[in-house]
């Protein structure tokens, strides 16, 4: 999965949650600057989980803090990911 394709799924996601056009996302923002919760950002965690079909670290989202960080992590950083358990 590239940078890219992460960085679109996480911005149509947030949008979604926040029910704003996905063009309103900015992805250098920080998560918590968009008034998400910690449930919120645990329930993204999770429903990225899923889409990347892998397990995530459950700080990832409070150690790359935005989209942008977020995406550019997982993007080139695909070691840190472990295989999601059935």
């Amino acid at each position: 999965m590239t940078t890219k394709e992460i960085q679109e799924w996480l911005i149509a996601q947030l949008a979604q949650l926040l029910d704003v056009d996905p063009d309103r996302v900015d992805v250098q923002e920080s998560f918590s600057s968009y008034g998400l919760s910690s449930l919120d950002i645990v329930t993204l965690s999770g429903d990225l989980e899923e889409f990347l079909e892998q397990r995530l670290s459950p700080t990832l989202a409070y150690d790359h803090p935005s989209i942008a960080a977020l995406a550019q992590h997982l993007g080139e950083k695909e070691s840190d990911l472990e295989p999601a358990v059935a």
